[in-house]
């Protein structure tokens, strides 16, 4: 297999992830749909709930039948939710469309880091994986720092209500586009299983719950994930908050995500001069010290330097830990429990996605501290020491 095809996997990452609409989601549900934060968030448990249902189906198709062709069904499916956002003012409606997001969702979920990972073993470069994957989340991240200003550029330029769904619109057409170069990528060779969709499923989470270290390693990730994610939702809000023009939350939400490619880029170096565990260690406590410092200081230079923060540090210690738990599952299973792996993290978020936006509702600041103290508890019962990475290594 040609190298052009990890450049296609590259360009497929950097159109998935040209979300127009990324930067100005609260003002759409706030302004446009006006609804509050219970409500926002009850939308999106129902969006998790169905991803959690339907995340190792989705991942048992794409080992049996391809993962190109999941990911690209993925795509075209994730388009029509964001059609549907484009076209309609009606919150009931989008729980249909949301439906249709979650399937897409994991139809792309696990399938396209286990795309990459076996193109890697067919180049021979499956060591060098972690780098690989960081590459991966970098162009992924482009794509973010791109489209995230446009789509603030375009609601503050014309009639704001007016325009608050076309970043929607914008958003499904490239996806359209990303599903067709997904159907030009060469799927690579591997073993495929023969076993019963169900078999399969449950022979996943047999492995998850059996295999100790792996199960430190999935709990790392998907609990730290699962609330740094929240941050994605409430940067707008705190620039809201301290009287920041809707025209510059793009501009914010790309320097994140700059940040966030920088880190990426030198992921290498930070390996070299923290060593892998602390930087795991300190890409967890940070963000928990952060949520918690947002709860008592507004303060314009603070608010940036928690909202880069933290979400730089999620996104950085992603492909760190996908590495090793790539490392120890076996290919033909690959999509299958990297699902099972996203399950965890999006069950976590399903739970907690009431909670805090009642807390929200009530009190911005109630919702910080709560994610801060949860995020240094699960940073100290979840923590990786150095002697368990040089066991996989």
């Amino acid at each position: 297999m040609k190298n052009t095809n990890i450049t296609k996997i590259y360009l497929a990452s950097f159109l998935k992830n040209l979300s127009f609409f990324g930067s100005i989601t609260i003002p759409f549900f706030i302004d446009w749909i006006q609804v509050d934060y219970t409500r926002i968030f009850l939308l999106q448990a129902w969006f998790v709930f169905w991803i959690f249902m339907l995340e190792i189906p989705t991942g048992i198709v794409a080992d049996k039948w391809g993962r190109k062709y999941s990911i690209a069904l993925g795509c075209l499916l994730f388009g029509i939710d964001m059609f549907f956002f484009g076209f309609s003012r009606n919150y009931y409606i989008f729980y249909l469309s949301e439906f249709l997001g979650a399937l897409g969702f994991t139809m792309i979920s696990g399938a396209d880091k286990a795309l990459l990972y076996d193109t890697l073993i067919e180049l021979n470069e499956e060591k060098k994986a972690r780098y690989y994957l960081a590459r991966y989340e970098f162009f992924g991240t482009i794509g973010l720092l791109i489209s995230f200003p446009i789509g603030s550029l375009i609601v503050s330029q014309w009639h704001y209500k007016g325009v608050l769904a076309f970043p929607f619109l914008l958003t499904g057409i490239i996806l359209m586009i990303a599903f067709l170069v997904l159907l030009w990528i060469e799927e690579p060779k591997r073993v495929r299983s023969d076993e019963h969709f169900l078999k399969m499923g449950i022979n996943g989470l047999k492995t998850l719950y059996s295999h100790k270290k792996l199960r430190l390693f999935t709990l790392n990730y998907a609990t730290i994930s699962a609330i740094t994610f929240f941050m994605f939702w409430f940067y707008q809000t705190l620039l809201r908050q301290i009287a920041v023009n809707v025209g510059y939350f793009g501009l914010v939400g790309s320097g994140c995500n700059l940040f966030a490619a920088i880190l990426l880029s030198r992921l290498k170096t930070l390996e070299k001069y923290l060593g892998i565990s602390r930087l795991i260690l300190f890409t967890a406590l940070i963000p928990g010290l952060l949520y918690i410092g947002l709860s008592l200081n507004k303060n314009l230079f603070f608010v940036l330097i928690a909202v880069f923060s933290v979400v730089g540090l999620k996104l950085l210690r992603m492909p760190i830990l996908l590495d090793f738990i790539n490392q120890m599952i076996k290919s033909q299973n690959r999509a299958t429990l990297l699902s099972t792996v996203s399950i965890l993290e999006k069950a976590i978020i399903f739970i907690l996605y009431p909670f805090v936006g009642l807390m929200a509702d009530y009190s911005i600041d109630m919702a910080f501290m709560f994610l801060g103290i949860l995020c240094l508890i699960f940073t100290l019962f979840t923590r990786i020491e150095e002697q368990s990475l040089l066991k996989e290594n």
